[in-house]
């Protein structure tokens, strides 16, 4: 890469999408100027860092990124998060022509990101969701649980405005719901986007299905704006923390060019640009669409080391078409791993007497014949130290939802306990 290569700003810090866009850039000598505190500043690909306001405050970060915008300072900006996409969408006419074409529409940012939106998107285009009501108080909580059925899934209708701490929480009785359900309180400094989307104060029912804590297919990939979907993988998250509703700790290539094609088909209709991860169910033979996250995610390791370099499409994408890539006849069985929270998981339910479950080897190519981390590279080590290092300041948040899982699979194999309705 010449040294006209644009720079590209990354707001830094301890996860492994920003991890990996530093790594994919850097290898290649694209400059990399990242913003605030993180690991990605001991990269050894940084070429800047420089202090910003905290980017979960909208209140002070926008209009500090919108001056750096205006000024050139800020040219390209890596999509790491939910908060960074909503951003470059609210700020895409600030940009470049060029680079505009990489940042999606706010109305399809906010479809994605918001999940009853996601799910009026999906069924005007055919693809099925799992069934959902969004109640507003506990009254019509526990009337849509009894329409719904017993057990349920309450998570936040977006990780904007209400944050991210909250994953979401397995529900199975009206005891449960009434002690659960309750608004959330909004971030400090993101007042005005809870203006704007008054619903996200309040948690989304909807109907559990079984196979979300041990198969959730991802179809990930990047789609250009002019030439359309560039290329897609097809993986399997067989583990998560916490482990009915979380962050993947064990992301597994998959072979199943059914679900592949279908999910890109889906893609292609709800999203007209950038990067994506669409996550699917299968329930009784029918594919469920569950999420689509329309920036980088914590798995995208895996797409690296499977051919699929996403940030570098990306940025190439910043200064001309990008053409679909040819599609391989075959590709390795490789596993990511959240290594940390994966290990802790394994521990925990052998302690309570529970087998680490092998996962879905049977119909995706195999057993693994690679095993390698989420969360950075031993190639740029610094970064994979302090964020795995991060990890264990607060090891009860690391325990506690692996311990209740544990607990709650213990007594539901309990001899004599009756079945859920």
């Amino acid at each position: 890469m010449t040294d006209c290569a644009p720079a590209v700003a990354v707001l830094d810090n301890y996860w492994a999408p920003t991890l990996s866009f530093a790594l994919s850039l850097g290898r290649r000598g694209i400059p990399l100027h990242f913003y605030g505190r993180g690991a990605g500043r001991w990269s050894r690909y940084c070429t800047r860092r420089t202090p910003c306001p905290p980017v979960e405050d909208a209140e002070r970060f926008l209009p500090w990124l919108e001056a750096r915008v205006r000024c050139g300072e800020i040219t390209r900006l890596a999509p790491t998060t939910d908060l960074v996409a909503y951003y470059l969408a609210l700020l895409r006419e600030r940009f470049a022509p060029e680079v505009q074409r990489t940042i999606a529409p706010l109305e399809e940012i906010e479809r994605c990101l918001i999940k009853t939106r996601f799910a009026n998107a999906c069924q005007e285009v055919g693809q099925a969701v799992p069934a959902s009501l969004a109640p507003v108080d506990p009254d019509s909580a526990l009337a849509a649980a009894e329409e719904l059925g017993y057990p349920l899934i309450l998570k936040p209708k977006s990780h904007l405005a209400v944050g991210t701490a909250e994953r979401g929480t397995v529900v199975r009785d009206r005891r449960a719901l009434l002690a659960a359900f309750r608004s959330y309180p909004v971030v400090p400094g993101q007042e005005a986007i809870a203006r704007q989307y008054p619903e996200l104060l309040w948690p989304l029912l909807q109907r559990y299905v079984p196979s979300a804590r041990r198969r959730v297919y991802s179809v990930s990939g990047f789609k250009d704006a002019q030439s359309g979907i560039v290329t897609a993988a097809l993986s399997v998250k067989r583990w998560q923390w916490p482990p009915d509703t979380g962050t993947s700790t064990s992301q597994v290539s998959s072979t199943n060019a059914t679900i592949l094609e279908a999910g890109i088909a889906t893609v292609d209709k709800l999203l007209s640009r950038g990067l994506f991860d669409l996550e699917l169910l299968v329930d009784n033979s029918q594919l469920l669409a569950i999420d689509l996250n329309p920036r980088a995610f914590g798995f995208i390791a895996l797409d690296l080391a499977l051919g699929n370099d996403l940030p570098w499409l990306w940025y190439q994408s910043t200064r001309q078409v990008v053409a679909p890539l040819p599609v391989p006849q075959s590709r390795p069985i490789i596993e990511a791993r959240f290594s940390i929270p994966h290990a802790v998981g394994r521990a925990i339910l052998r302690l309570f007497g529970r087998r680490f479950p092998a996962g879905p080897r049977r119909g995706h190519g195999g057993v693994p014949r690679a095993v390698l981390p989420m969360l950075g590279d031993w190639s740029d080590p610094l970064p994979l130290l302090v964020s795995n290092a991060r990890l264990l300041r607060h090891p009860r948040g690391l325990l506690r939802p692996f311990v209740a899982a544990a607990r709650q699979d213990r007594e539901a194999h309990a001899p004599g306990r009756p079945a859920a309705s």
